[in-house]
């Protein structure tokens, strides 16, 4: 982990029911421009902040898994509906995407990079401080690299398939 002093962060679901605690730092925070996300957020993007699922705490309730038959699966609440956290088909279950707007405090969490920015709406522009990736790509941020590298190594040990970064989206 970084040695960045990192403060938990807690988030929830709507009614109140589900409570989550981020215990250490975002592999990344990340804006993803994939239709996917434009189509689950109802924006022309998503903030995700992806982290280790060993890394998310369930404080309170318990999150149901949801899986639809061509989407990835999702931890909802049971009582409001609200989706938690979310994973990656790419990722299988070994890295959560936490939408950074279900987070008490996401404004902690600035974005670090811009994904699959080849379906980025045109009217918007990004900032050029920040890395651009038409797909998937590995931002300038210590450690992201090897713990990304670490998650898709636990898929494969699982059986899962991680085919490569630059072709998954």
């Amino acid at each position: 982990m970084s040695s960045i002093a990192f403060t938990p962060l807690d988030g929830g679901c709507n009614c109140g029911k589900i409570r989550f605690r981020l215990e250490v730092a975002p592999i990344v925070t990340h804006c993803c421009h994939c239709r996917d996300c434009q189509k689950t957020s109802g924006s022309a993007f998503c903030i995700n902040a992806m982290i280790e699922p060993e890394h998310l705490t369930v404080l309170q309730g318990t999150p149901a898994r949801f899986q639809g038959a061509h989407s990835p699966a999702v931890a909802r609440c049971t009582d409001c509906g609200f989706a938690l956290w979310s994973y990656h088909g790419h990722f299988g279950e070994t890295i959560a995407f936490v939408g950074v707007g279900r987070l008490d405090e996401g404004e902690r969490l600035a974005p670090e990079a811009h994904y699959f920015t080849r379906s980025k709406h045109p009217w918007l522009q990004l900032p050029p401080e920040l890395p651009a990736f038409e797909a998937f790509g590995f931002p300038q941020k210590p450690e992201a690299e090897a713990r990304i590298g670490a998650a898709l190594a636990k898929r494969r040990d699982q059986g899962g398939v991680a085919p490569p970064l630059a072709g998954a989206g």
